[in-house]
């Protein structure tokens, strides 16, 4: 085989020296073409980080740009994006994450989340349920496929998200409270009670549960209970 193409080198007037020389230019220009990439990518992870975020713009798409195939940049760029509020921007890069690696660790919830600050409940819904059928331990897409059937409505399905979001462990205090505040919206007021206390007890520093329950007892008449919860409210709060 070498013996054929030195054959072929040497017909075309080109020496085997001069070849080598080629093919090692060749591989220097990808390596250097590598670092460049590296380097616009950390650059821009940089900038990100200290809330440069033009700047870090402008990093992330450079690293695209010498090398379109790579998926942790476009990950980032999307998450600048989000940073900046141009939700319309990042959702796009987060799609070529998934096209590019769709085993990716972070991009199904930052997708789901872009999709549900934007309002688009069913494409977050379909994203969410077609991930878990391949992975339905992950208690923080549970949670954020409960928050976006709370917005659409239904409330059965919230319910069993967030007991989900809690089964499988995913900050259980917050699981609790979301559970909590979805069957008030559902009228089962008692059972939100014991969802709220239930938060408590895995963190009573959480203020914004204290609110919930104090709410809850204020309109269920409890008047010492509400003060009560109020007065923690408000001390966590530094009020």
């Amino acid at each position: 085989m070498r013996r054929g193409l030195l054959c072929v080198i040497a017909l075309a007037g080109i020496s085997y020296g001069t070849f080598l020389r080629a093919e090692d230019e060749q591989g220097a220009s990808k390596d250097l073409s590598g670092v460049q990439v590296q380097t616009h990518f950390l650059q821009g992870h940089k900038f990100a980080e200290f809330g440069m975020y033009d700047n870090a713009i402008d990093e992330f798409k450079k690293a695209i740009e010498a090398d379109p195939n790579f998926a942790g940049a476009h990950f980032e760029l999307g998450l600048v994006y989000v940073d900046t509020g141009k939700l319309d921007d990042a959702i796009p890069e987060y799609k070529k994450v998934l096209a590019l690696d769709p085993n990716h660790p972070r991009v199904h919830y930052e997708l789901v989340l872009a999709y549900y600050d934007k309002g688009m409940v069913d494409e977050g819904i379909a994203l969410s349920e077609a991930y878990l059928k391949d992975y339905s331990d992950k208690g923080n897409i549970h949670s954020l496929l409960g928050a976006l059937y709370i917005k659409k409505g239904d409330l059965d399905k919230a319910v069993s998200e967030f007991g989900k979001q809690i089964e499988f462990d995913h900050h259980p205090e917050m699981g609790y409270l979301n559970l909590g505040m979805a069957l008030i919206k559902k009228g089962s007021e008692d059972e939100a009670l014991q969802a709220f206390k239930k938060s408590i007890e895995l963190n009573p520093r959480n203020p914004r549960v204290h609110y919930q329950l104090g709410t809850l007892y204020e309109k269920k008449g409890m008047k010492e209970e509400a003060e009560k919860e109020m007065a923690i409210y408000k001390g966590l709060m530094g009020q």
